[in-house]
């Protein structure tokens, strides 16, 4: 039987429903300040809080595909070992996976890099479960020849547990203050190398505002 020989129609109700169905979980706004919340850039993440706006349709496609893949995952890891959610000073977090240490899942369409707000985002749960080591597991998902999951291993000294403290609490005091004034310029902004961060952010009209930047195109 060839492709000629099937009859397919596309429907638009069941693409609607299905588009409704993933804007309203991925639209849900969560209680509180969650540690998501202050390892990218403190501004946008304000934003999301304050002035609510639904995921497009890429960013539809991206949550999905995250979810999926982590559950995937999860189930794959171990029996018996599974998320880990909790509260530390304050601020929610919700580790991947937790065997005596934290676990964290990543995908990328990267071949090599290691993004520093992974690392960020690790070295607060060490410290939310008192932990010295935390690992990476990254899904490099355009790997060809290369190991398509490598794994890093994290330890922090004592120092490094120090700095990444003083830091969680400066970003997290931060964060609740634009929210609790309902003032953006309040939240540090993190463009990420070239800028990467700003490119399809949904509030760069109302942050390039904030800082006076004027945009010819």
């Amino acid at each position: 039987m060839t492709m000629n020989e099937y009859a397919l129609t596309e429907d638009s109700t069941l693409e609607a429903r299905l588009r409704g169905n993933l804007a309203e979980e991925y639209s849900k706004l969560r209680e509180g300040i969650h540690v998501s919340d202050l390892v990218l850039c403190l501004r946008q993440a304000a934003a999301r809080k304050l002035y609510p706006i639904p995921p497009t349709q890429k960013q539809l496609g991206y949550f999905f595909d995250g979810a999926r893949r982590h559950e995937a995952l999860q189930a794959l890891y171990g029996e018996g070992i599974a998320e880990r959610k909790g509260t530390f000073e304050g601020v929610s977090y919700s580790i991947d996976i937790f065997d005596g240490f934290p676990i964290e899942f990543k995908t990328t369409r990267a071949r090599a890099a290691i993004s520093e707000h992974w690392l960020r985002q690790l070295s607060y749960y060490m410290l939310a479960t008192g932990s010295d080591r935390g690992i990476i597991q990254v899904q490099r998902i355009m790997a060809r020849e290369e190991n398509p999951f490598p794994a890093f291993v994290m330890t922090l000294s004592l120092a490094q547990k120090e700095r990444a403290l003083a830091e969680f609490r400066e970003r997290r005091d931060a964060f609740a203050m634009a929210i609790a004034a309902n003032d953006l310029s309040l939240a540090p902004i993190l463009r990420g190398d070239g800028e990467w961060l700003c490119r399809e952010c949904q509030y760069r009209k109302r942050c390039d505002e904030i800082e006076g930047v004027v945009r010819t195109s």
